[in-house]
């Protein structure tokens, strides 16, 4: 029970972490898909663990027993705890009582041998990955913020080339000096035109 509730404690938060931090990098359109990746690959991971410390746990268990049987016991007796632990318990109560607890105890020490390689497997291939992983992350660069609006609206946006986008064009003011030469222009046009008449 102890060790259920320090698994799990220790559990909860990466996985809190890992999927706000992959939800979290993804755009908002593509938070979905990230959600699915996220849940599939814990969901992934967990059936790989099991199968890969299961069959770990197993191969040490069986070669650690297979030395371990006591002299004297039944030939079936010994192949049912060199097969697995549950094995070895049924085939304890079907041999004399002193063979029968040699046995088992030989089957449960070779079990613990096998949890405690697989543990320390597990540890070291926990802080590898730990260490890669966050050196993957200080690498990471946050994506530059545009500091302002741009000057024409979507010039090459998603509303470029589509039917009813308008480019707004700023006005700018007439100075003096164009407003005096545009009025002598006028002047000098009407002076041609009453000559021409005469």
């Amino acid at each position: 029970m102890t060790g259920s509730v320090v698994y799990s404690v220790g559990l909860a938060p990466v996985f809190t972490l890992a999927t706000d931090l992959m939800v979290g990098s993804a755009p908002p359109e593509r938070a979905g898909a990230a959600a699915g990746i996220a849940e599939t690959s814990s969901e992934l991971g967990g059936a790989l663990g099991i199968a890969v410390l299961g069959s770990l746990i197993t191969a040490v268990y069986r070669g650690q027993v297979a030395d371990a049987v006591p002299a004297g016991a039944p030939a079936h007796a010994a192949a049912a705890a060199r097969d697995t632990l549950g094995g070895a318990v049924a085939a304890a109560g079907q041999i004399p009582a002193r063979l029968g607890t040699a046995l088992l105890d030989a089957a449960r020490e070779a079990f613990t041998v096998g949890v405690q390689v697989s543990a320390a497997i597990s540890a070291v291939a926990a802080v590898g990955i730990a260490v890669l992983a966050v050196a993957v992350l200080l690498g990471v660069r946050p994506a530059a913020e545009p500091e302002g609006p741009p000057d024409h609206p979507c010039p090459d946006g998603p509303c470029a080339g589509k039917v009813g986008a308008v480019q707004v064009v700023k006005a700018t003011r007439p100075t003096r000096e164009q407003a005096r030469d545009s009025r002598h222009d006028d002047s000098n046009a009407s002076a041609t035109t009453t000559s021409n008449s005469g």
